[in-house]
């Protein structure tokens, strides 16, 4: 663990050391905790339309004042715009198709009608645990149709009094500063190693000498050459569909991305017993239906199906870790040389003929060494990602519903 990481996490230790020391397992009284009351969202929050806070021009900049939506996008840019910043902050966005929402703490306007801008109503209300609340209620969204004054505002929750709120929503709060931190290090990261692609996959290491291409210049002693010239590529075909099961009998089976992991791993949905077209461990499988050009590192002896081809580094010219590297690299290209109206696809001939820049083995496996330590670093802090998302997880069940009860 590296000395930032220990600091990290030392101090979200510190950040959530009052549920060491302060937590109280209690029995709820009718499913109301001791001291808490049922209340209606209506109880607790006003709402506000957004008519005059919303962003007249769509032509978003880099800076400014950010434009709001309530679901995943949230900042969908920034404007110059003067007049209709709502900035009686903090407030809750939320949209009344979605039921989708978020808690803002900053000046914004907002890109959309369907969202209405709610306060806590009162000076015994906390904003933000009613926000933390609100994420931890199932409610169930199908028909096209405005919720929030017709039905959302209408459902019960229970509360407790302001200063455990207060406590509650510091807590939860401590664990979400953190993931956020996590976040920007994880984009920072990707960012830093899309620069690096770029510069390494057409400059190489140490180079002083390039040569012109239809690519534009690559350095010297490298060349230009067909997919099929550095690797064996194998196009999947899908077996009989009654051939499968979740059961773990026979081979696994790859059908495309979704059998892949955000850290291009994958992992087993399916298994067959009737297995045609095989990967091996460490072939690259690649996604040659739409979506066109996701890659994975297969770990395991499998049956692939017709969205997915297996790609092999031929030992003596490429390396198998820099195949994958330069894969992850042309996912644009492989898309733009997809074909189909309604469902894209790359055959393999097309596949076959896509040319790419290729250093001599030694470079190649200095570039594949980069480029795996930056993934390795993107790889551990999702992970801590991740396990600080199920905490958040574990805390709002335990505090929101008071079944852990906090001093305040």
């Amino acid at each position: 663990m590296t000395v930032c990481q220990t600091k990290r996490n030392n101090r979200l230790k510190k950040e959530t050391a009052p549920i060491q020391t302060i937590m109280i397992t209690t029995k709820a009284k009718q499913n109301i905790p001791k001291g808490w009351q049922k209340k209606q969202i209506k109880d607790l929050l006003d709402y506000e339309r957004p008519d005059k806070y919303i962003v007249e021009s769509d032509r978003y900049i880099s800076s400014g004042i950010p434009v709001l939506t309530a679901n995943k996008s949230f900042i969908l840019g920034y404007t110059d715009e003067k007049d209709g910043v709502y900035e009686n902050i903090p407030a809750i966005i939320f949209d009344d198709f979605t039921t989708d929402s978020k808690f803002v703490d900053f000046p914004f306007k907002i890109k959309s009608s369907a969202i209405k801008i709610l306060k806590e109503k009162g000076s015994d209300i906390d904003l933000r645990f009613v926000y933390e609340k609100m994420k931890s209620v199932s409610f169930p969204t199908g028909n096209h149709k405005r919720y929030y004054i017709s039905q959302y505002q209408n459902m019960d929750v229970v509360v407790p009094p302001l200063p455990e709120q207060k406590k509650i929503a510091e807590i939860l709060g401590a664990v979400d500063e953190e993931i956020q931190r996590t976040d920007e290090i994880i984009s920072a990261t990707e960012k830093l190693k899309r620069g690096l692609m770029q510069q390494l996959f057409t400059r190489g290491i140490g180079h002083t000498k390039f040569k012109k291409t239809e690519v534009g210049e690559i350095p010297e002693g490298w060349q230009r050459v067909k997919l099929e010239d550095v690797a064996e590529v194998v196009m999947g075909q899908s077996p009989v569909s009654s051939s499968y099961n979740q059961d773990g009998v026979g081979t696994p089976f790859f059908q495309g991305k979704a059998d892949f992991t955000p850290s291009y791993k994958t992992r087993v949905r399916y298994w067959t017993d009737q297995p045609s077209k095989f990967a091996e461990p460490d072939d690259v499988l690649l996604s040659v239906r739409a979506p066109v050009g996701d890659v994975a590192i297969n770990e395991m002896r499998a049956c692939i199906g017709r969205g997915l081809a297996a790609v092999r580094a031929k030992k003596e010219v490429a390396v198998q870790d820099f195949l994958f590297q330069l894969l992850l690299s042309l996912k644009n290209e492989l898309n733009s040389k997809a074909q189909g109206s309604t469902f894209t696809a790359i055959n393999g001939p097309a596949l076959r003929e896509v040319v790419v820049s290729l250093p001599p083995t030694d470079e190649q496996q200095k570039i594949a060494e980069i480029l795996s330590a930056v993934d390795k670093k993107i790889s551990v802090n999702q992970k801590l990602k991740d396990k600080l998302i199920l905490l958040k997880k574990g805390l709002m069940q335990d505090l929101l519903s008071g079944k852990v009860r906090v001093k305040s």
